[in-house]
């Protein structure tokens, strides 16, 4: 723990630093993404009113949430990115075993007993270009606090980020679990496995027989350690994330392609909305619990997506192995 961050500990608190770090996080990632694009993203911030209805306005000191989009701009096609930093308090008998964000015993005990204060805050990105040789990337962390009174009595770290391919690179996969393996092992040599394990568990679309992607890492409920360590653990994974794709999108961006080519990565768009509408715990947590306005929840859908009834590619073509790939996850490393 480097002393600037501990006098920070000391001086804002575990909520007020992370919060700071996920607003830096949100901001430097923009940046690093407009810079590659060439274009500037839009900003929408919502606050809520008195009677708690989402609205277009100033942010607050109670109520954060802001949007950025970049549409149809020089290397990507659709970018959304929300930073969210909210307090209020969760409709009694709430439970977060039923909207599937917070599946833990003790975290839906506290929950049905009365109404209770939250804390959260987080960024994310969902990120789209317009090569289908370049992969889709998302990436997400955040905190989560519950409160009872002015006291926290659960919190957790969560988070992580993914590839989603329409076209399979072999050295594109691996670059991208190299980069955060070797996050993860200057912690703990067993976070990259499981948390890679998670990633495939979990982006996993069970009507499908499919993964979303090739993976990355995923972990959520992360309060197990002394809460420094695990805050310095969820920067380091979250600083990975250019590092990890930018060279990946830089790589494939100016490749040729055909109509085809496009189609496919369409196609592969839509099992992406299949994932969020049927799967996604974030996305039924926001729509069932109204702490995320209604617009937001939806910022990462694709541009376009396509589908096709019993949409089988020829064996032995590029979109074949993808597919075989997606039912049967590799290990890249």
């Amino acid at each position: 723990m480097n002393h600037v961050l501990e006098k920070s500990l000391k001086k804002l608190g575990m909520r007020g630093v992370i919060d700071q770090f996920f607003r830096r996080m949100f901001d430097e990632t923009c940046h690093a993404l407009e810079t590659l694009d060439g274009k500037r993203m839009s900003q929408h911030s919502w606050n809520r009113d008195e009677e708690g209805i989402w609205k277009l306005g100033e942010s607050s000191p109670d109520a954060i949430y802001i949007d950025r989009l970049l549409h149809n701009g020089n290397v990507l096609e659709k970018v959304g990115v929300n930073y969210v930093a909210i307090e209020g308090e969760l409709p009694p008998g709430m439970s977060f075993q039923q909207s599937g964000a917070l599946a833990t015993d003790i975290a839906d005990k506290i929950t049905r007993s009365k109404a209770n204060r939250y804390f959260a805050t987080g960024s994310s990105f969902v990120i789209h270009p317009h090569n289908p040789m370049a992969p889709t990337a998302h990436a997400n962390y955040r905190y989560f606090e519950i409160c009872q009174g002015d006291q926290p009595v659960y919190w957790w770290l969560g988070g992580g980020a993914d590839l989603t391919p329409a076209y399979l690179f072999e050295e594109d996969a691996v670059h991208f679990h190299r980069v955060h393996k070797q996050v993860c092992d200057q912690y703990d040599p067993s976070y990259y496995p499981r948390f890679k394990r998670l990633c495939d568990e979990y982006f996993h679309i069970q009507h499908r027989g499919e993964h979303r992607g090739i993976g990355g890492i995923f972990f959520d409920h992360l309060n197990n350690q002394d809460p420094q360590k695990l805050f310095d653990f969820v920067t380091d994974c979250a600083n990975a994330f250019i590092p990890a794709y930018i060279p990946i999108l830089e790589r494939r961006k100016d490749m040729s392609f055909t109509r085809l080519n496009k189609y496919w990565q369409h196609l592969v768009r839509g099992r992406y909305v299949e994932f969020i509408l049927s799967c996604d715990r974030g996305v039924r947590f926001g729509l069932a619990s109204g702490m995320v306005n209604q617009q937001s929840v939806f910022n990462c859908m694709p541009p376009v997506a396509s589908w096709e009834y019993d949409d089988q590619p020829i064996p032995g073509t590029k979109e074949a192995i993808l597919k075989e790939v997606l039912k049967n996850p590799r290990e890249w490393l």
